[in-house]
């Protein structure tokens, strides 16, 4: 994929999670179920997200985690789809 400030997305799986959740925070459950992936492949994919700044945990008030785009992530997910991807 494309490589921006250093930073490439491997495969179009981790940009689908991300245009997910720019849509509103969801939970790893919610994102498995919108891919029909199991929940280890989501929780992977986030955590190399998180690492990398692009997604960060939103405070819900519940046992579940939330996640969204950090600001690095919407960036990210913008310049990608721009590139049409």
């Amino acid at each position: 994929m494309g490589a921006i400030d250093g930073f490439t997305i491997q495969g179009p799986f981790r940009l689908k999670l991300l245009y997910h959740l720019v849509m509103r925070p969801r939970t790893p459950t919610e994102l498995a179920t919108l891919e029909n992936k199991h929940l280890s492949d989501i929780s992977r994919g986030l955590g190399k997200l998180r690492k990398a700044g692009l997604v960060e945990f939103a405070s819900s008030g519940t046992r579940e985690r939330y996640y969204r785009p950090t600001q690095e992530g919407y960036i990210i997910l913008y310049a990608s789809m721009r590139q049409g991807r």
